[in-house]
């Protein structure tokens, strides 16, 4: 009888065991991921440790989202933004993806339930409480911008080593890269007096570019100069007169693809109505850009983010027709579209 009871008492041990073992595995990252691990660098300098070729990823950040879809590893986001899930072209690729949230306020406990290898989030807008909650979870966190022209194709570099995609991540480099001499190799030979002033207004009415923003590097790589380019913020907030008085002679307005649909499926209504409006501004008849007809939109599908090549082709030709007569934003648009995500470029991201 003893014998019995021992018996039965060692089994229900080995039952509680057990439980708490599948509890912590049920917690932990997944094993497969944990079997090589190697150091990266992020955009902010932060040195981390991560699994390498991550079977589970969670993105709040829609252009690393966007990157990790080029490059072929979209089976494994097993967590996304909201934003994301609303991105037409992301959208169709993310059938395992769960909403965690907005890309600023991600939903921590959501996060951690869906034990991710790894978690990818903006720089300078990931808050440190959310990293310090996940990294206690034992999920590292890399930030990546993704999005600024200058260091994209260290951040794809980047990218590319922890997904295990290195060849991929190549030949997207290969690509802007060739695109980049193009343009940047005629517009760095410009002398300040050869560059027609331009305003950039970004997404929020009188929001412009300045230092350190992607907008800015765009702007500086198709050969403009940008009236804001003396503040000492990102996205210095200007006058309507202030900009009358700068007298621009371009004016590019950048949109969200779902405040102003644009982009892809989506006709160009929605960006020749707000271009009309910009053009109706009180005073702003005198501008010379205006006056001139040289106002442009663009779709924040290819403002700044991985097809920011894209977004400076089209710049340039605007900026400088005669320079560029032989570029075709449209068909390189097309070949990335293409090569990287297997869809054709119907649409419109840019009026007129």
């Amino acid at each position: 009888m003893v014998k019995a009871k021992n018996a039965i008492a060692h089994c229900l041990a080995l039952v509680l065991v057990f439980s708490l073992v599948l509890g912590q595995l049920a917690c932990a990252p997944s094993v497969q991921a944990a079997s090589k691990r190697i150091t990266i660098t992020d955009s902010l300098g932060r040195t981390v440790r991560v699994p390498y070729a991550p079977q589970r990823i969670i993105v709040t950040n829609s252009d690393t989202a966007e990157m990790i879809c080029a490059l072929g590893a979209a089976n494994y986001l097993v967590g996304v933004s909201d934003t994301c899930l609303k991105d037409p072209l992301l959208k169709p690729k993310l059938k395992k993806a769960q909403d965690v949230g907005k890309w600023n306020a991600p939903n921590v406990e959501k996060i951690v339930a869906l034990r991710p290898d790894i978690v990818f989030g903006y720089p300078g807008y990931t808050k440190d409480e959310v990293i310090v909650k996940l990294q206690k979870a034992g999920i590292p966190v890399v930030l990546l911008d993704c999005y600024k022209w200058k260091t994209l194709a260290q951040d794809i570099r980047t990218l590319g080593k922890i997904l295990g995609k290195e060849k991929q991540a190549a030949e997207y480099i290969a690509v802007i890269e060739k695109y980049q001499k193009l343009i940047e190799g005629r517009t760095k030979k410009l002398p300040l007096a050869k560059k027609p002033s331009t305003y950039v207004e970004s997404y929020t009415d009188y929001s412009s570019v300045s230092a350190g923003s992607g907008g800015a590097q765009m702007l500086e790589a198709a050969g403009g100069k940008n009236i804001a380019g003396g503040f000492r913020i990102p996205y210095p907030k200007v006058s309507p007169e202030w900009v009358l008085a700068q007298n621009p002679q371009v004016i590019i307005k950048a949109v969200s693809s779902t405040s102003v649909p644009s982009g892809l499926g989506e006709s160009a209504e929605a960006m020749k109505k707000k271009r009309a409006e910009i053009m109706s501004r009180p005073g702003w008849k005198k501008i010379s850009a205006v006056q001139k007809g040289r106002v442009y939109i663009v779709s924040s599908d290819i403002w700044t983010g991985p097809r920011a090549v894209v977004g400076i082709a089209y710049m340039a030709k605007w900026i400088h027709p005669g320079l560029f007569r032989d570029l075709d934003p449209a068909a390189i648009h097309k070949e990335i579209l293409k090569k990287f995500h297997g869809v054709e470029p119907k649409g419109a991201w840019v009026y007129p």
